[in-house]
C-alpha cells in the first residue's frame, strides 16, 4: 500500500568544477512503491542516489529521507539503519562464500534473516560457493541479498540485473515486487525500459543533471510515446515511399517501424500492403518507456545506457 512520502528531493544539487552534475532535481517518492530514476550515462543518476545514500555531500538544496535531512551530519547514521544499497559498482570479499558475505552484511545491521534472503534469491542451495567464483550475474544477486539483509525501509537498486539471464532477471522482478507489497520503498536505476515499465510505479527520467519528465508510467506513456508501432523485419523500399507519401514515416532501427495513432491506421497500412502486393505483415507494439525516451531525448538508448 503506497502511503506518505518515503523521500522528498527539492532542488538537490551538485558540481564537479564548471560541470553541473545534478541541477536543481526535486521530486517525491511515496512509501512502498517502486520508483525508477532513469537516463542516459552520465545523466547524474548514481550521483543523485549516492546524496540520498549519504555518500556524497549536496552543494545545494537538501533531500528527506523518512524526514531526516541528508544534510544534517546527525542524521548519517539514523538514514543509513533506514536503507539497504546495492551500488553500480558491487563488489564483496572474493575468498569468502555466498553465506559469509551476506553474513557480514546482516551483522553490520544486527539481522538474522540471512537464511530467509539467500532463499528468496535463490541463493541458499549455492550459499558454500567462493565469491570470486561466481558469475558476474549471481555476483550481482549477492549485491541484492546484502542490500536486502536487516529488512531496511528503503532500498537503492542500482542496475540490479545487469548480467543476469533473462530467467534470473524475471525472478528478481518478482523478488522486487513481493518487496513492494511488504511494504518496502524501492529506489531503482536501470537501463532496461521493460524492467522499469513492469516494476515501476513512478518514474523520473534525468538528462544532463536535469529532470525532462517525471509522472506515473501509464501517464508518460500516453503523453510522450506513439499508441502504437508496427514492426516489419524487412520492407520493400517502394512499399516504404508508398507509405510516406500517405503520410506513414517508416522508419529504419534494425527493423522497419511504422508508427500508428489510432486504430484506422492500422487498417489503412495493410490495406497499403495489399495494393502493393507486399507479403510482409508487421509485429504490432504498444507503445512503451522506450518511446517515451525516443521523444523525449530524441534518441534510442541501448542497453549499456549510451544514446545511439
Amino acid at each position: 500500500m503506497v502511503g506518505s512520502e518515503a523521500i522528498v528531493v527539492e532542488q538537490l544539487t551538485k558540481r564537479y568544477g564548471e560541470l553541473v552534475a545534478v541541477d536543481h532535481v526535486s521530486f517525491t517518492v511515496r512509501e512502498g512503491e517502486v520508483f525508477s530514476l532513469l537516463g542516459p550515462n552520465g545523466a547524474g543518476k548514481t550521483t543523485t542516489v549516492e546524496m540520498l545514500e549519504c555518500l556524497r555531500t549536496p552543494d545545494s538544496g537538501d533531500a528527506y529521507i523518512k524526514g531526516l535531512s541528508i544534510r544534517d551530519p546527525s542524521n548519517v547514521q539514523r538514514i543509513k539503519k533506514l536503507i539497504g544499497v546495492l551500488p553500480q559498482e558491487f563488489n564483496a570479499v572474493e575468498n569468502l562464500s555466498i553465506y559469509e558475505n551476506v553474513e557480514l552484511a546482516a551483522a553490520a545491521k544486527q539481522s538474522k534473516d540471512v537464511k530467509e534472503v539467500l532463499d528468496a534469491l535463490g541463493l541458499w542451495d549455492i550459499r558454500g560457493r567462493m565469491f570470486g567464483k561466481l558469475s558476474g550475474g549471481l555476483k550481482r544477486k549477492v549485491g541484492i541479498a546484502m542490500a536486502l539483509v536487516g529488512n531496511p525501509e528503503i532500498v537503492f537498486l542500482d542496475e540490479p540485473t545487469t548480467g543476469l539471464d533473462p530467467q534470473a532477471r524475471r525472478e528478481t522482478w518478482l523478488y522486487i515486487k513481493r518487496l513492494k507489497q511488504s511494504g518496502v520503498t524501492v529506489v531503482l536505476t536501470t537501463h532496461y525500459m521493460e524492467e522499469a515499465e513492469k516494476l515501476s510505479d513512478h518514474v523520473t527520467i534525468i538528462v544532463k543533471g536535469r529532470i525532462a519528465v517525471q509522472g506515473e508510467v501509464k501517464q508518460l506513456i500516453n503523453q510522450h510515446g506513439e499508441k502504437a508501432k508496427l514492426l516489419f523485419e524487412e520492407l520493400d523500399d517502394h512499399v516504404q515511399n508508398v507509405l510516406k507519401e500517405k503520410g506513414y514515416e517508416a522508419n529504419v532501427r534494425g527493423h522497419v517501424i511504422v508508427k500508428i495513432e489510432k486504430e484506422s491506421d492500422l487498417y489503412d497500412v495493410l490495406s497499403i500492403l495489399r495494393e502493393t502486393g507486399s507479403d510482409a505483415y508487421p509485429e504490432i507494439r504498444r507503445a512503451g518507456l522506450e518511446d517515451v525516451f525516443l521523444k523525449v531525448i530524441g534518441s534510442k538508448l541501448s542497453e549499456t545506457g549510451e544514446l545511439i
